[in-house]
């Protein structure tokens, strides 16, 4: 067992919260090289008894180790130490340096082409927003709209919430359906309801950067569940189940990102019988559910009693527009509210009139329609410029990704790794993410990196990020240059 006594106990001087003292000194440990990469650390239980400490100071101890990219954990193994070399085991709560982006695209300051965000463009929202916020300004609803109202959002935004969960099949109604800030905070209220610090929720092996740092934040591991091409494998969820007895799943099965595909119909309900006989609550991340037409029923349509369906309008409206949508069970819906007053209290009210405008006159639906004529268009360009690509790089391969998808995932040929690739092409100047952004627990996704066509405000701009793009494969790895 190490020894960390020097770090906490009833003789401590140490000016520090104990839990602190106890990741400083498991950094210490760490750094001088009595815990060397690999070694196994005492359990909670064994630690908390040697330390004469509780056994939740320990655990938030390992956590805070663990934020810091110290050590990693695996059910039925233990805690382990990492290797401070391995680049792709960074802190689960943060990104590679190579992720810290600018938000938008900016080509009027000659600065590189920014395809590391996903958010769709502006097409419709600017005159729909002038025109909406007119008509708000001369209503007679300024006292209610600049006034506190009740965390779970007013009746007719959750009126015209539940209508636009009907565009996909959600029958919903203003007792199921809870408005939040943003489809992240929503998520947020979910693992914080359904799971607490140190407890599981399972998801797929590669997974929205922001989930990896809310879950972190919150202290919820993440366990990865083995995919195919159509998603989730319902065979790999069931022995996850057994084996990690988690809170929940959490699962992207429409436009997954970053993988982008869409999980059919058949395997869906494949994955709802499992979860229906494990009783497994599940939250549904639907953000980019209604650019695809003829979609896939929810899961939220298979399990109305398990799943809490997630999504929002910053995808499907405008980026700013941060009013997250949620269908919750009957049951967990004061929980959930309560969530929204402790956090945030309640939602804008502005917002939720905005959105609320948007449903009912119809503008929600024209955005959509032309995000889907726009994102057909923009993938159109970036296959024609990639097949142009491959006359002078025949090993660069076309983006994997699903038709309606303003997210694409580009596998990198060899000798290429990610954290490499993407400096490069930032040095190039064009943003993208490294695969490892998005990897769960200990799965290593093989190289790529996730590319976004719809931050870019045209074609042109995006032309010219994909061409740079090309240039950088067909560019040598300058660890590999550093070799020779």
């Amino acid at each position: 067992m190490p020894d960390l006594s020097a770090a906490a106990g009833p003789h401590s001087d140490r000016p520090l919260a104990t839990y602190k003292a106890i990741a400083d000194a498991i950094g210490t440990a760490v750094a001088d090289g009595t815990l060397k990469p690999g070694d196994r650390l005492p359990t909670h239980r064994d630690l908390a008894w040697h330390l004469k400490v509780t056994v939740t100071t320990v655990t938030r101890a390992y956590q805070e180790a663990r934020r810091r990219g110290l050590i990693d954990g695996e059910v039925g193994r233990g805690t382990f130490v990492r290797d401070p070399e391995d680049t792709m085991a960074a802190a689960p709560n943060s990104l590679p340096a190579a992720s810290a982006r600018p938000v938008m695209d900016t080509p009027e300051d000659g600065g590189p082409v920014n395809l590391s965000i996903n958010c769709p463009p502006l097409t419709l929202q600017r005159e729909a927003l002038a025109h909406t916020l007119a008509d708000i300004s001369r209503s007679n609803m300024m006292q209610q709209l600049l006034s506190y109202q009740y965390e779970t959002g007013m009746r007719e935004h959750r009126e015209a919430a539940a209508d636009w969960l009907g565009r996909v099949g959600i029958h919903a109604t203003p007792h199921t359906a809870l408005l939040t800030c943003g489809a992240q905070h929503a998520n947020s209220i979910a693992f914080t309801t359904l799971a607490r610090p140190g407890e599981v929720i399972l998801t797929e092996p590669t997974t929205y950067p922001g989930t990896k740092s809310m879950a972190a934040q919150h202290g919820v591991r993440l366990e990865p569940v083995a995919v195919d091409e159509h998603g989730l494998r319902p065979d790999a969820l069931d022995e996850a189940i057994r084996h990690h007895a988690p809170r929940a799943l959490y699962t992207m099965p429409l436009l997954h990102n970053p993988l982008a595909y869409v999980t059919p119909e058949h395997r869906l309900r494949d994955l709802a019988a499992v979860l229906a006989r494990h009783s497994l609550p599940v939250i549904e991340d639907d953000v980019y559910g209604l650019l695809v037409p003829d979609r896939p029923p929810p899961l939220k349509c298979l399990l109305p009693d398990l799943t809490i369906y997630v999504t929002g309008t910053s995808k499907s409206m405008a980026p700013g527009l941060r009013v997250g949508i949620m269908a919750v069970p009957e049951m967990l819906f004061s929980r959930m509210a309560a969530g929204v007053r402790a956090s945030c209290w309640m939602v804008p009210p502005v917002m939720g009139e905005v959105m609320r405008r948007w449903v009912q006159d119809g503008v929600a639906d024209a955005i959509t329609a032309e995000l889907r004529r726009d994102v057909q268009e923009r993938r159109a360009e970036v296959d024609a410029l990639f097949a142009e690509a491959t006359a002078f790089a025949p090993h660069l391969e076309s983006p994997q990704g699903h038709p309606y998808s303003y997210h694409l995932w580009l596998p990198l040929p060899a000798p290429w790794r990610a954290e490499s690739f993407v400096a490069t092409a930032q040095r190039m100047g064009v943003l993208v993410l490294p695969g490892e952004s998005f990897a769960v627990g200990r799965h290593r996704p093989p190289p790529a990196i996730r590319l976004c066509t719809g931050t870019v405000g045209g074609l042109t701009r995006l032309r010219e990020g994909i061409r740079l793009l090309a240039r950088a494969v067909t560019s040598q790895p300058e660890d590999l240059m550093a070799m020779v």
